[in-house]
């Protein structure tokens, strides 16, 4: 019990002095009372009370239509322009001969056509040159200025064998493009197709003569087939004729060849000057100095013979 009131004492005592001895002794000796801070007060923000949204209708926006388009109606398709139709071919109309280009003839001048050569041409120089000409053993050097004439007598791969004179007998070697060989051959190779055209032209148009001139002969008579009369000549199942062979075996016509024929004729009847004949036309090719070419000459044949041959 006594501890307890010891204990009470001690406490009073002990508020006593703090609450009216301490507050003057810490005043006299600079004291400062500790307050202790006062906790801020914690505010609570209240959130406001949300509103309602009020969600506005969407307006969708309706695109008006688009008109109705016209019905497109389709195209009509081009029309293709027309070809032309060739016009009929007259089977009298003339074909003219094809001839083989200058190039493709001499082979881009590698070999002239021997032909060409059986006569000297004679040729300009287009420069200066000194040339060997040689006879035998014998050799001179001859010098030709430019636009100096001489004769071409023949061919050696790209050179041309010359003389001075037509009838020289020295030879010498010259470049072909050292002169105007070339131009001197293509100006008579054209010569020549104008001629041969102008002969085919003229067969053409002697045989169409024939044609006619047949329609308007008397019909044959009738005969043995030989002798005297003047019977329809005879035609061997190989198409020559036994008549014709004969007459240029005979040497009644020296230039058509049996090896150079290409085609035989069949035979017409013609009245030709006022005399009866029998006509066969042989097609042959004959040769020239550019080469073959073909041409065509006519058998009359009168009281089984043949009386004459005529070129066409």
């Amino acid at each position: 019990m006594k501890p307890l009131i010891v204990i009470a004492l001690a406490i009073a005592v002990g508020y006593i002095s703090y609450e009216y001895v301490y507050p003057p002794l810490a005043e006299a000796m600079k004291f400062t009372k500790h307050v202790p801070k006062e906790e801020p007060k914690q505010e609570v923000a209240v959130a406001p009370v949300p509103k309602p949204v009020r969600k506005e209708p969407k307006v969708v926006m309706v695109e008006p239509k688009p008109e109705p388009k016209p019905e497109m109606k389709p195209e009509p398709a081009p029309e293709m322009p027309k070809v032309p139709e060739a016009p009929p071919v007259d089977p009298n109309a003339f074909v003219a001969p094809v001839f083989p280009p200058v190039d493709e003839l001499t082979q881009n001048w590698a070999v002239v056509p021997k032909g060409f050569f059986n006569t000297p041409k004679q040729v300009t120089m287009k420069k200066d040159l000194e040339l060997k000409m040689q006879m035998g053993k014998a050799t001179a050097a001859t010098t030709f200025k430019s636009g100096a004439k001489i004769f071409v007598m023949g061919q050696e791969g790209p050179n041309l064998v010359v003389g001075a004179s037509a009838g020289s007998p020295m030879r010498g070697l010259v470049a072909m493009d050292d002169t105007d060989f070339k131009e001197v051959f293509a100006a008579a190779y054209e010569q020549v197709k104008i001629v041969n055209t102008e002969n085919a032209r003229k067969s053409h148009e002697y045989r169409l003569a024939a044609a006619e001139r047949a329609k308007n002969a008397p019909a044959p008579a009738a005969g043995g087939g030989g002798g005297s009369s003047n019977d329809k000549p005879v035609k061997d199942a190989d198409g020559t004729y036994p008549l014709l062979l004969a007459s240029m075996n005979a040497g009644e016509v020296t230039e058509i060849k049996t090896e150079n024929i290409k085609s035989w004729g069949d035979p017409a009847q013609e009245k030709i000057d006022g005399a009866e004949y029998w006509t066969v036309n042989v097609k042959y090719e004959t040769q020239t100095m550019f080469g073959k070419f073909e041409t065509e000459a006519q058998a009359r044949i009168k009281n089984g013979r043949v009386e004459k041959w005529v070129y066409t």
